[in-house]
């Protein structure tokens, strides 16, 4: 969950421009006026027709005008879902979803910070259609609200008519799964029609192991969305061709010149031999890393909510606060010793933060409070951190492989 509160925080940022340029394709170069309510479909048959009122026929048109935004919408979700698996840098951007070893609905919490950065540009077709930015924005709410419920092993199969039409849990765990039979299938949205049309369906035959094929085995949220880019960065610079250093952000995941070993194999795998990553922490460093988790949630959704009241300094100071938060949790769940540094210097930002924001002593005493009472609860359990040579948390995000 730590990674979609970091999706949130930087798609504050993000979403401003992406949405802006949906915006300006629609008011400039839309080839309908497509009517987003009743009231605006009015005029098409003002005198009804068929024995059917204006009023009537007014809601049929915006009916048909919201069906087909929705079918248009998934539609331009299934290509860029498709090519976020065929495409190395938008894979980087993906492969946040699917780096958990679990499958439950946390899963589909867990999205990418840069990913929506590439893949705006698929909807634009809908704005030059014309249909409205409110069409728009609420189908793919929907969209979105529909994918949720999916990632669950608690639903085995709906009815048949139902799973050929419609993506399900069964389909979805197919598309999470790493077997290598179900690697890049079941990339449809809401619905699965598209996928067995365009050759990429499996149905689930058997119990899928989920993941992805090289495993991160870290819970730093802002490594997860950084190791791919620099993974291919490392192979650009170990290609001997310019060519081929190009290529690697263009190929499928996976792909290395021959001389470099050639496609990355995908092994089998199964339930039975796959191990989970897990590092054993002890009762009250993982309390510790929860209490401070629900902080950095709790922060940043009421910045969320507030996001349009709120001076951009404001919500530049919380998101580094909220993004500092995660990335130093991360580090405190791996037991890392450079968290033994950076956890300090977070709690004197954190002091700093309600000092600048605040108008009333009373929070910033309170901050303070709770700053000193996590530092004496954090350094108690200063001895399991392992040594080691990087202390850095940004030194280690630059150097780190997966």
């Amino acid at each position: 969950m730590s990674t979609g509160t970091a999706s949130q925080v930087v798609g504050v940022f993000s979403k401003v421009v992406t949405l802006a340029a949906y915006i300006y394709i629609y008011q400039n170069f839309r080839i309908f006026n497509l009517p987003s309510w009743p009231s605006e479909a009015l005029s098409i048959f003002p005198n009804g027709i068929l024995g059917l009122s204006s009023y009537t026929w007014a809601w049929i048109f915006v009916v048909a005008v919201w069906i087909f935004c929705f079918i248009g919408y998934d539609l331009a979700y299934y290509w860029v879902h498709r090519l976020s698996h065929e495409i190395n840098f938008l894979w980087a951007g993906h492969v946040v979803h699917h780096q958990s070893e679990e499958y439950n609905l946390t899963v589909a919490l867990r999205q990418a910070s840069f990913h929506g950065l590439f893949t705006w540009v698929f909807y634009l077709p809908l704005a030059l259609i014309g249909f409205s930015p409110v069409v728009m924005i609420l189908n793919g709410q929907l969209n979105l609200i529909y994918q949720f419920w999916i990632h669950t092993k608690a639903i085995n199969k709906f009815p048949r008519w139902f799973e050929a039409i419609f993506n399900t849990p069964s389909h979805h765990r197919v598309h999470h799964g790493i077997n290598p039979q179900y690697i890049d299938k079941n990339h449809g949205g809401t619905l699965i029609v598209f996928d067995k049309w365009f050759g990429t369906f499996e149905p689930e035959l058997e119990e899928p192991v989920y993941g992805t094929v090289k495993p991160l085995r870290s819970f730093n949220p802002i490594w997860a969305n950084l190791h791919y880019w620099w993974e291919m960065i490392e192979l650009a610079r170990n290609c001997s061709r310019w060519s081929d250093k190009f290529k690697v952000f263009f190929a499928v995941p996976g792909w290395r010149p021959k001389e470099l070993g050639g496609q990355y194999p995908i092994p089998e795998v199964s339930t039975k031999t796959f191990h989970k990553f897990d590092i054993d922490l002890p009762k009250g460093l993982s309390l510790y890393s929860l209490v401070w988790f629900i902080i950095s949630v709790v922060l940043t959704f009421g910045m969320l909510v507030k996001v349009q009241s709120l001076p951009w300094f404001n919500i530049g100071v919380i998101s580094f606060v909220s993004l500092i938060s995660l990335l130093t949790i991360g580090g405190i769940l791996e037991k890392k010793r450079w968290a033994l540094f950076v956890e300090p210097i977070r709690l004197v930002i954190l002091v700093g933060a309600a000092y600048l924001l605040s108008a009333e002593m009373s929070i910033t005493l309170g901050t303070i409070a709770l700053s000193v009472i996590s530092t004496i609860w954090f350094f108690t359990y200063r001895t399991y951190f392992v040594l080691s040579q990087e202390i850095n948390p940004v030194g280690e995000i630059l150097r780190r492989t997966a």
